[in-house]
């Protein structure tokens, strides 16, 4: 094992910083994720339909927006995470639970903004909707980055952060049930979706303030910096000694494709369930079923990370992704079939997609253990940079796809369309997941045994 260098950046821990944590704390924490997606999986999913059907933007447009807009977006996360590893030391309250009790006013603010459809020409439409996105994906930077890092000082344990890890999932899939659910029944008791989108963002804004709030309350930073330690100063060095973190630069990696995977689904999924299998109210039953399956697998991933490690569930939900979304692409259309493999290859997805937040723990431990620098804000930033930038090719790919298929807004699609909207949601997913078990297979090389190492190591030098 590797000798940890002078740590530059000290930190202290509580006496139980390795203990186990309440389930009131880790429920509470899950809760800001679901908190997250009231805004963000309403841009994620129905973000393009409003902007296609609804404010009249065209795809090809959309596309551009989604790509510049998100990779300008990704930049801003990495300035806020050195920001907060520079400055955020010195609150009582520690360095990430205060955003949480203000900073989601402005990310509501900008989600209702965002589905307002304004009477503009068509440039002025372009540009409200370059402004609003912008400014939305700022106002998400400035609560998720501080939320993301908080997971990391809460516990040093193996067990409870993994425990942390599938309640942020649950929380995130919370989230997504009920936008993917609700928000379709919900904006149809409106007089039209030009009223019902920005008011239903309202309500949903307002129950995401209520749980930024719960999780601010009932949760505590166990490992902090030494108040008296110098902070470091702003460099270069923050960002590059990361780079040099292969374990980071893997789960990245990894994050990227099965991340573009979902995205890619989510983001056409309303097209698919409306054109292909002519029954747009499926998909909140979809979303239902979907949600329902994440709920119960969440129960059993502490347990199977126990058993069998969270890099080999990983590995196994890739499998599980690949093959059913492509026996989806090649089995004959039917409701019952659809749902089933869908269900199954989104079960496959959010096995991993549970777990990055421990892997993202871990690279963290292991970055200070390699350097001697504590980096919570940093490393989560750059880990987010890659999430948006996969984000920005998944939009780019799924609005241009449409553009790509003929996809004409509010009309019979041709065969070669429906066969397009196939591809982009079953196959491109079905490519994806393969690639994420390459990527993570050989290039993730922590093993929970060498993690529990680095642990005992850095509580010693404590």
């Amino acid at each position: 094992m590797e000798n940890i260098q002078t740590n530059h950046n000290p930190i202290v821990e509580e006496n139980n910083a390795s203990g186990k944590i309440s389930m009131k704390e880790k429920l509470s924490y899950g809760l800001g994720d679901t908190a997250n997606n009231l805004a963000f999986s309403m841009v994620t999913t129905y973000l393009m339909v409003f902007y296609t059907d609804v404010f009249g933007i065209t795809a090809a447009a959309v596309g551009t927006l989604f790509l510049i807009a998100r990779i300008l977006d990704a930049f801003t996360d990495t300035f806020m995470g050195v920001i907060v590893d520079r400055f955020g030391g010195n609150n009582p309250n520690g360095r990430f639970r205060p955003f949480l009790r203000w900073a989601g006013i402005p990310l509501v603010v900008m989600s209702v903004l965002l589905f307002l459809s304004p009477d503009f020409s068509d440039g002025g439409k372009l540009v409200y909707a370059y402004v609003t996105y912008i400014l939305f994906g700022m106002a998400y930077t400035v609560i998720n980055i501080p939320y993301g890092s908080l997971a990391s000082v809460m516990t040093r344990d193996s067990g409870d952060r993994s425990a942390l890890s599938s309640y942020r999932g649950l929380g995130s899939m919370i989230g997504i049930f009920a936008v993917g659910v609700l928000v379709v029944p919900m904006v149809n008791m409106f007089p039209s979706p030009r009223i019902g989108y920005p008011a239903v963002v309202s309500i949903m804004g307002v129950i995401a303030l209520v749980l930024y709030y719960i999780t601010y309350k009932n949760t505590r930073e166990r490992i902090k910096p030494v108040q008296s330690a110098k902070p470091e100063k702003i460099n270069i060095n923050m960002i590059t000694r990361i780079l040099k973190n292969g374990p980071f630069l893997a789960l990245c990696g990894m994050s990227f494709f099965v991340l573009a995977a979902m995205w890619i689904n989510q983001s056409v999924g309303m097209y698919y369930f409306t054109y292909v299998l002519g029954n747009q109210m499926l998909f909140p039953i979809f979303n239902m079923i979907n949600i329902a399956a994440m709920v119960i697998l969440v129960m059993f991933i502490p347990k199977l990370t126990v058993k069998y490690g969270k890099k080999k569930l990983s590995l196994f939900g890739f499998l599980l992704g690949a093959v059913a979304f492509g026996l989806l692409f090649i089995v004959p259309i039917h409701e019952v079939t659809v749902i089933v493999l869908l269900v199954t290859g989104m079960t496959g997805i959010t096995l991993p997609n549970m777990l990055m937040w421990a892997f993202v723990s871990d690279v963290i431990d292991y970055g200070e253990w390699k350097s001697g620098y504590r980096q919570e804000g940093t490393t989560y930033s750059l880990y987010s940079f890659m999430r948006k930038v996969s984000q920005a090719i998944a939009g780019f790919v799924g609005a241009m796809g449409l553009t790509v298929i003929g996809y004409i807004p509010n009309a019979v699609q041709s065969p070669d369309t429906i066969l397009g909207l196939e591809i982009l949601m079953v196959l491109l997913p079905a490519i994806a997941c393969l690639i994420s078990f390459i990527v993570f297979k050989f290039g993730y090389h922590l093993s929970e045994e060498k993690v529990a190492g680095i642990a005992a190591d850095l509580d010693a030098k404590q």
